[in-house]
């Protein structure tokens, strides 16, 4: 049945701690909060299908089905890879996204929840390390140090090069060292998104009457071009003419733009088994596009989308060659099945706005 009213979401800033994985937070950047501490997903999973690189952390929604014992807490992650020239119009294969759930009753989380204290000690040791500047799983480590783990060579190299290189020494011989698994680290800083909480709120249902969508539009063109501060020297004022000129002025936008206008700083819409608010008629996305859950062959439901707005919190460039979208909808196995593998794939559509 579709929902009949939407929820949209606002980032606040937090405490890395108070984003820890028992908090079961939904949030934007940093590391990724895992729901299930053991059964990671694998450096496969996360790998662009364009590069073959390692896919960075966007954003997680915490999603449960309260009434459902088997996914009383269950989050949605999505990962993108940073490589710009993997970014594509109109295309998904530089991102993955991943649905975990668990019962209430679980090997990993009290039964009732925690307190928020940040001097809490929450015991990591016995679950798989995970990589110091992504936090994904790492199967490897430093061979000289034996204490700094990493998901792959390329971030090894990465923070060799960042410090680690004269850093592993003291590391190798220091008795208190203790890196913390979701803090993110100075290397990490360099490559992961900035961290946010992500508030849900539910959206106004009363349409603004004096919206001038002409209006609207033209400071959504500005919106764009000036949501990267600090690149727009990089471009000449020629190619950011013609950028706006292609936004296609259809009734699809002109709805988009309305919506949003309730709500200008959303940065995501969550309406399971409602429908996308799309961003343009070019191209037409149908259900038939939605392919079936690929562990129990039921259908998906749109669960949520990614807003334009969200590219202005995390700090990526204007260049035409960077990480950009239009929205990105999330389909996601209606009967949320249970089985298989911990962390499962689910189904993303990026759409542009035509260039």
């Amino acid at each position: 049945m579709t929902s009949q009213k939407v929820d949209v979401g606002f980032l606040e800033e937090k405490h890395s701690w108070q984003l820890h994985p028992r908090f079961f937070p939904s949030k934007v950047g940093g590391k990724p909060s895992w729901l299930n501490l053991q059964d990671l997903p694998n450096s496969s999973q996360l790998s662009c299908k364009k590069c073959s690189g390692p896919l960075i952390f966007l954003c997680q929604v915490y999603a449960p089905y309260e009434d459902r014992d088997d996914a009383f807490h269950r989050t949605i992650y999505l990962f993108i890879c940073r490589n710009g020239s993997c970014c594509q119009s109109n295309s998904n294969e530089n991102f993955v996204v991943l649905r975990c759930q668990l019962a209430r009753r679980n090997d990993f989380y009290s039964y009732e929840p925690y307190v928020e204290n940040e001097d809490e000690i929450f015991e990591m040791s016995k679950w798989p390390k995970l990589c110091d500047i992504c936090g994904c799983r790492a199967p490897s480590h430093c061979s000289k140090c034996k204490k700094t783990y990493y998901c792959s060579k390329k971030h090894q190299i990465f923070d060799w090069h960042k410090g680690h290189k004269e850093n592993c020494s003291d590391i190798q011989t220091s008795t208190t060292y203790k890196p913390s698994s979701f803090i993110v680290t100075e290397a990490g800083k360099s490559i992961l998104f900035k961290e946010w909480e992500l508030i849900v709120d539910e959206e106004d249902q009363e349409e603004n009457s004096t919206v001038d969508t002409a209006k609207e539009m033209e400071n959504f063109r500005k919106m764009i071009q000036d949501k990267r501060d600090g690149s727009l020297n990089n471009i000449s004022e020629e190619e950011l003419e013609q950028y706006a000129k292609n936004i296609p002025e259809d009734k699809v936008f002109n709805k988009f733009n309305k919506r949003i206008a309730r709500h200008p700083d959303q940065v995501l819409r969550y309406d399971r088994g409602g429908k996308p608010l799309w961003i343009t008629s070019n191209p037409i996305i149908n259900d038939a596009d939605i392919p079936n859950c690929q562990y129990c062959g039921g259908t998906r439901q749109f669960e949520f989308q990614v807003m334009p707005q969200l590219l202005n919190f995390i700090n990526v460039g204007i260049d035409f060659n960077s990480i950009d979208w239009g929205i990105l909808a999330i389909f996601t196995c209606k009967a949320s099945c249970n089985t298989g593998i911990a962390y499962k794939e689910e189904h993303l559509i990026k759409q542009d706005l035509s260039m």
